[in-house]
């Protein structure tokens, strides 16, 4: 059973993918804070979300409307993992990924606090 833990990049759609971030906020000076202060707090937070959607045929744009995403995790739904401070995991297990087409797609989080939700990380990754 092969299991590839790339968490960007490229991904083979034959194993399992496992997203793994550590979510690090800025220091006085704005810079990325690398001390255990600097790791997020994610226990404010009503939900958290990940999603994968295609990327869009020109940086990312698909103009209007966006598609819906291929894979989902939510921290609600049990999904998606949150190690305080500062980790975010998901598991998407062998198999799971043989149905997505080839390509790039964005990884995005969501995070809401009250009745505000938003985008805290975007980044592209490869299904190969």
């Amino acid at each position: 059973m092969p299991s590839f833990m790339n968490t960007l990049g490229a991904v083979s759609r034959l194993g399992q993918w496992r997203f793994r971030h550590v979510f690090r906020g800025a220091d006085a000076r704005g810079r990325l804070d690398t001390s255990d202060e600097g790791l997020i707090d994610f226990s404010a937070c009503s939900e958290v979300l990940l999603t994968v959607t295609p990327r869009g045929p020109h940086r990312g744009c698909w103009g209007g409307e966006g598609p819906e995403p291929v894979m989902t995790a939510s921290h609600t739904a049990g999904s998606l993992f949150i190690s305080n401070p500062g980790l975010v995991e998901a598991v998407f297990p062998e198999g799971s990924l043989r149905c997505i087409r080839p390509g790039l797609y964005d990884v995005r989080v969501f995070a809401t606090i009250g009745p505000e939700t938003e985008e805290i990380f975007c980044e592209p990754v490869e299904f190969a």
